[in-house]
Formats: C-alpha cells, structure tokens, sequence
C-alpha cells in the first residue's frame, strides 16, 4: 500500500514540476513518465489475473471524459492558437494529457470466469502510449521519440519476460498468439521503414556526431525486439495489440505523405548561394517538424554543413555556425511586405514563444504568394517595406532570432503578407526549386545552385 502512495504523490510533483517548467524535457517523455507512476499506484494485474476492466456505467463515463480530453490533444495546437495565448499552448495540452493518463486510475475492476482481457495496469500503460506518441507528433517529436522507443522496447520486453515467464516459439502455432506476433512485427517492419527516408540525419543538428550512435541504437533495439517477439507472454494483450495496429496505420499513411509528390507548389530560386542542408522538410512529421503546424506546415529549415557538422568547436558561440552571417538571396522578383530587424538573436539553445519569427522579411512573389525568411541577423535585413527587389539580391543574414536554437534559415510559401504564429487564416504551400541540385526538398537533401545557373 505505500508504495503505491508513493507512487501516486511522486506522479502530482511529476506533474506540477513539467506544468511550471522546473523540467524542461521532450513532450512525450513527460507522459512516458507519469503514465508509469499512476501505473505504480495500482496493484498488478499479475496478482489478479481474473480481474479486469469491467463495462460498468462508470467505466463508460471515465472512457467518455478521457476522450474528451483526448481530442484537442489529438487535434494539436491549430486547435487553441488564437484562442489562448501561444505560450500557454504547451501548459494547456500539456494538463489535457495528464488528465488522460490519469482518469484510467479510476476505473472500476471486477473479477471474471476467465483471464481478464484487459488488466487495470494495462488500460493505463495503454492511454499512456497513444497519448505519448500523440503528443511526440504534435510536438514535432516524431523522430526522437522513434529511437527512444526503439532503443528501450527490447528493455522492456526482457524485464516482462523474466517477471512473467516466456512462452517457446512453439506457441505461435496457435492461432491467437500467431496473429499477435504478425501484428507485432508488422508494426516493427513499418517502424523500420520510417527511419529510411533521412528521418535521423536531423541529429546533426540535434547532438552533432551522434547520428551514427544514434541510428545503430535504433536498428539493434528493432532488431532484438524481432526476436524477442517469438518469445511471446503467456498472456495475449488486447492493448498492446491495438496500439501496434494503430502504430501502423499511422507511420504508413506518414511513409506515403513522405514519398507523394507535392500538390500545387510554387517554384522560387534558392535562398542562399552555397551548399545548405535542409533539417527539416518535406511533407509529414517524420522529416518535418512543422508538419504539425497550419502555419508553418511546409517550411523548411536549412543548415550548413561542413564535416558532418552544423558549427565548429564546442558550438556554444553563434559564430561557431557555419551558416551564421551567411547572406540571404531573394527567391524571385518581388516587393517587401513585412521587414523586422531589431530584435536579438538568442544563445545557442535559446527558444522564446514571442515573436517567433524572430527577425524576419516577407516578399510578395505575385500570385497571392508570399515568402518568409524567419530568424534572421539582428541588424542584417537590408530592405525596407514597399522597396522592390530582384531574384539572387541580398537581402539579410541568417540569424538566430525568434523561436530558433541553433542559426538557420527558416523559409516558407504562405498566403499572407504578414506572419505572425497566431494568425489562423495563414497556410502554406509545398515548395519546389527552380535552378537547384535538388528541385523537390525534404530532410537530409543537400541543396546547392545547379552548375550553370547565374548568380
């Protein structure tokens, strides 16, 4: 008994320590984390193997308010900017999460004839992981949230395994535990087809030289949970099943995004008159962390890259970003509409929800078609509202203003002649590249001028 008050009090300072910011980590972990304490402050299904999750009335009422919650959560922050202020976007979804982790707590349990087909412990580890992984899509946690869970399922499988005792492979003759184990490696084979499509070189930016650490880690802990797989439990799981099945659907649909060709885009030049790297573009959340984001959804970020790495040194300085101070072209003939320069750019690792643009220029391409150039050089934009300006003229410098954390380009086709993140009438348009080693981007593409073209 005090081990599950434990428990409970530890998931209530969980709680109040991520809401008030004392912990600032991934979206998903936080929910990973607290799932796991409220799972703690109830008794084992182990011990009551005939006792379930009932279809009681008030069963039906709790299921009723976890998927009220749930929805906006779903639903993402398109939902509430506008509506609240974006800074409290995070806290707002954040709370709605918790509360659908936490109402399975109060389920009703009864004991049945047979073994339950879903246990206390396992609805709560169950809402746990749909809202984990929903809050690491909408987060643009996708990738991240990919390795971890490739990296500590096969953990977890070898625990559950000794605690409970494995079944031989044997048992996958039998009809139920064969369609759980197909079930399963399916979802693992559609995991596996997520991380090839230059899903893991946005770790250059994130933790440079780790990405080859990083993908080894992922491709071992798939391949060990394969195996594993073949050792099922004694015990079908219904969630788990579900979950794997959901899984699927999901990463397939992002696999088919990833790979469609892109409907009405508008063709512009380059921005820049090197070799950049793009880190986060394309056409679903497995290359794109704005994919999440009405107003944002087809941006791209570009980096520089020179030996595997976005800066030199220690990249503590913003000088030590190779693509820090480069000089920004204009994408086409146009006229400025928006130009703000004064605003500072941050440390390395700096984020802000004010003015998330940070320093930024917006053009009129004609067409109803405009160009934002986001976290420019404080002091760098060279152009005023109003002025006219010719493709491959300079126009600013990149900088590390706004919501950034490292200096890149951020670069997007929108229908507005301003930005500002809580205008919901912005959209944005997918972006091909006339003149360019690479017409179509998406994360991973290096993008430099084709040979030939003029400057």
């Amino acid at each position: 008994m005090s081990t599950r008050w434990l428990a409970g009090g530890l998931a209530v300072t969980w709680f109040v320590a991520t809401a008030l910011g004392v912990l600032d980590l991934p979206a998903f972990v936080v929910v990973v984390v607290l799932g796991v304490l409220v799972m703690l402050s109830v008794e084992p299904d182990a011990r009551h193997r005939h006792r379930g999750v009932a279809a009681t009335r008030r069963n039906l009422v709790l299921a009723g308010l976890t998927t009220v919650a749930f929805v906006p959560v779903a639903l993402g922050s398109d939902l509430l900017i506008g509506r609240v202020p974006v800074e409290s976007v995070p806290l707002v979804l954040g709370a709605l999460a918790s509360v659908c982790v936490a109402i399975p707590r109060l389920a009703e349990t009864h004991e049945v004839p047979a073994p339950a087909v879903l246990g206390h412990r396992e609805l709560i580890l169950g809402v746990t992981g749909l809202v984990a992984g929903t809050r690491a899509y909408q987060t643009g946690e996708t990738v991240l949230a990919m390795v971890a869970f490739a990296a500590v399922l096969p953990v977890v499988m070898v625990v559950r395994r000794v605690r409970a005792g494995a079944c031989s492979p044997r048992c996958l003759a039998r009809r139920t535990f064969g369609l759980q184990a197909t079930n399963l490696w399916l979802f693992l084979a559609v995991l596996a087809a997520a991380g090839l499509p230059g899903t893991f070189s946005v770790w250059r930016s994130y933790l440079p030289g780790a990405e080859p650490f990083v993908t080894a880690a992922f491709w071992v802990g798939l391949a060990v949970a394969v195996i594993l797989v073949a050792f099922p439990l004694p015990r079908i799981s219904l969630m788990i099943n579900l979950l794997a099945l959901l899984g699927s659907v999901v990463l397939v649909a992002e696999l088919v995004a990833t790979v469609t060709a892109p409907r009405d885009p508008v063709t512009i030049g380059l921005p820049h008159a090197v070799r950049w790297e793009a880190v986060s573009a394309g056409r679903s959340a497995l290359v794109n962390n704005h994919w999440t984001l009405a107003v944002q959804r087809d941006a791209i970020d570009f980096v520089e890259v020179v030996d595997d790495r976005t800066h030199r040194g220690d990249g503590s300085r913003l000088e030590d970003f190779a693509i820090f101070s480069r000089p920004v072209l204009a994408v086409s003939d146009a006229r400025v509409t928006e130009a703000v320069d004064g605003l500072p750019d941050l440390p390395v690792g700096g984020y802000t929800r004010h003015d998330m643009a940070g320093n930024h220029l917006v053009l009129d391409i004609g067409g109803g078609h405009y160009v934002l150039y986001g976290h420019l050089e404080q002091g760098s934009v060279r152009v005023r509202v109003g002025e006219q300006v010719r493709r491959g003229q300079v126009i600013g410098q990149v900088g590390d203003s706004g919501n950034s954390g490292e200096p890149h380009l951020h670069l997007q086709v929108q229908n507005r002649p301003t930005f500002d993140v809580e205008d919901r009438s912005i959209r944005t348009s997918p972006i091909l590249f006339v003149d360019a080693t690479v017409a179509d981007v998406r994360r991973g593409d290096p993008v430099a001028p084709a040979v030939g073209t003029p400057r």
